[in-house]
């Protein structure tokens, strides 16, 4: 099943007014169409989780569909507007499973935070407002107050000035440690693979990902070729949560469908296959 190309992208500032749900941002359909499908799904959603707010006073939102034995985070949005595609394709995907919610397989849910960093969202930055990488603070046990950007440049003070600093990080990791998701699927661009940090159940549905959507899984020590320091992968890996971390191909595609069907097979694996401990592999970020 081919799910179509993206519909023309609706504003930042009216996106995050919608609650971050995709109005326009839809797989296939424009016009009339799109209204009706936002319209169901504004309907259908249960009313978010408001996680927190980020220094500019945006709401931080996360999703919940399907069942609570075994839930998994979808994460999109983290670098903000640079790479939006990201918080096209998990807009997409919860457009797609509230309104196939059969999609889901039983026993098994997701919560879905489209926009993790809104305020780097609304202004075109990469960053917080205060500078920081969004997933450069995070105490991973290799953090550095400087570190690479996703771009694999240098800053002084972008891991920030000490470990979950920032009120956004410190937010999402209190919810994080209260809800335990079984696996978190962290959504960047661009570089066209998944991977993991963690070996055990992530590096088994990092394969099972790769196989269902077409990407390679890169278990190289470096897949981008710098060092990243301060990860939230390496942070969930200190928590036992499984964690996937997914490199959209390019900067403007969402590759709606690939992500779909890894997803959906990660789901299913996960809903007949017993839970695995996960153990340290490789870094990603």
């Amino acid at each position: 099943m081919c799910f179509g190309a993206l519909s023309r992208p609706i504003s930042r500032r009216r996106l995050l007014a919608a609650g971050g749900l995709a109005v326009s941002l839809l797989a296939g359909g424009v016009g009339r169409a799109s209204a009706q499908a936002s319209a169901s799904v504004s309907a259908a959603v249960t009313k978010p989780t408001v996680l927190g707010r980020s220094r500019g006073g945006q709401s931080i939102l996360a999703y919940h569909l399907g069942d609570d034995r075994r839930r998994v985070l979808l994460l999109g949005g983290q670098h903000g507007a640079p790479e939006a595609n990201a918080v096209d394709l998990t807009n997409a995907i919860l457009e797609y499973v509230v309104n196939n919610p059969s999609a889901i397989p039983k026993g098994v849910g997701l919560d879905i935070i489209t926009i993790a960093n809104p305020d780097g969202y609304i202004s075109g930055s990469r960053q917080y407002l205060s500078g920081v990488d969004p997933n450069r603070n995070w105490a991973s046990g290799d953090w550095e107050p400087d570190a690479y950007d996703s771009l694999g440049r240098y800053f002084l003070g972008l891991g920030g000035p000490v470990p979950m600093s920032e009120p956004e990080t410190r937010q999402l990791a209190a919810w994080i440690t209260r809800r335990r998701p079984d696996l978190v699927i962290n959504y960047h661009s661009a570089g066209g693979f998944v991977t993991t940090n963690q070996d055990g159940l992530s590096w088994e549905l990092a394969q099972v990902y790769a196989d269902a959507s077409g990407y390679p899984c890169d278990g190289a020590d470096a897949p981008f070729g710098y060092p990243i320091t301060g990860a939230m992968d390496g942070w969930l890996a200190g928590k036992g949560i499984a964690d996937l971390f997914v490199e959209l191909t390019t900067l403007e595609d969402a590759e709606i469908e690939e992500n779909l069907a890894g997803l959906l097979a990660v789901l299913q694996h996960l809903a007949e296959n017993p839970l695995r401990p996960a153990g340290l592999h490789q870094s990603a970020g």
